[in-house]
């Protein structure tokens, strides 16, 4: 996954006023959460590859159990004929047909294992959005929407439903929004979260807080997983916030309903699924 700029910690150092001790903590502390965002950027990744070779692995492995059934079933006429004839032939015959058979066994037996940890995983994506959905059911269609894309879980909320043009400080109407899906993630923590900002392609003028459209998307990412840590039952570990500025648009042009629509937050929410992992790493 493209490696994107993250994180606004360093936006208040433009200050002339901020020391240079504590801008150099802040910077640090930037850099470590680039590092933890470049680690699950990484961790992505993997995991969408290993799913794409999980997904042909189960494939093949259903057209050689197909192969393997037809084989077997040639054998064992081909076995029945020779025995009709007195055939010494029986003997190796038999031999191969049982071979044959356990072969079809073991692959029938992967093929199951495969096909029930792929539908575990469809079955948590889809309890995810049902519960998010019902959490938020009256926030959608008012610059809220709900999206399942690439096993993942996406809540988008427009700009109009969270921050004002240029700001960073969280709407009423939006907060509330956030805090119900802070509750479902509480009762859920087999759930991790990375919060995206996105901009339009307007230039943001710089002032004394944010220099561009990439700290203003970092910033209000940041705001909404402060507010997502409110709950103290969600573990700080399991959040990531990115900004992504406006390099990742959903609606081409330059119309201002375009930009409107690329102008969101949003938060992507994963299910662990170590079994799966475990099987991919196999």
């Amino acid at each position: 996954m493209k490696k994107i700029g993250i994180l606004c910690l360093l936006t208040v150092a433009a200050s002339s006023c901020v020391s240079t001790k504590t801008f150099n903590s802040m910077k640090a502390e930037a850099l470590r959460l680039d590092g933890e965002l470049t680690s699950a950027n990484i961790r992505i990744e993997e995991l969408s590859a290993r799913n794409k070779k999980l997904t042909a692995d189960n494939e093949a492995l259903m057209a050689d159990t197909a192969r393997l059934n037809r084989d077997y079933l040639y054998l064992n006429n081909k076995y029945k004929q020779l025995l009709a004839d007195g055939s010494a032939e029986a003997a190796r015959m038999l031999k191969q047909l049982e071979e044959s058979q356990q072969a079809l066994d073991e692959r029938s037996q992967q093929v199951e294992e495969l096909e029930q940890l792929l539908r575990s995983r469809e079955e948590a994506i889809a309890a995810i959005r049902q519960k998010v959905a019902d959490a938020l059911l009256g926030f959608e269609g008012k610059g809220l929407s709900i999206s399942t894309r690439d096993g993942k879980v996406y809540v988008s909320m427009e700009d109009k439903l969270l921050f004002k043009s240029g700001s960073f400080n969280i709407d009423p109407r939006g907060a509330d929004a956030v805090r119900e899906l802070a509750n479902v993630l509480a009762q859920n923590p087999d759930i991790n979260v990375m919060v995206e900002g996105h901009t339009d392609d307007v230039p943001y003028k710089p002032n004394g807080q944010l220099q561009d459209n990439l700290d203003l998307s970092a910033k209000r990412a940041t705001t909404v997983v402060r507010l997502l840590l409110e709950n103290e039952e969600i573990a700080p570990s399991r959040i990531i916030a990115a900004g992504r500025g406006e390099s990742l648009p959903v609606a081409p042009g330059k119309t201002a309903e375009a930009r409107a629509q690329n102008r969101r937050t949003e938060i992507i929410l994963t299910p662990k699924l170590d079994e799966l992992m475990q099987l991919m790493d196999k």
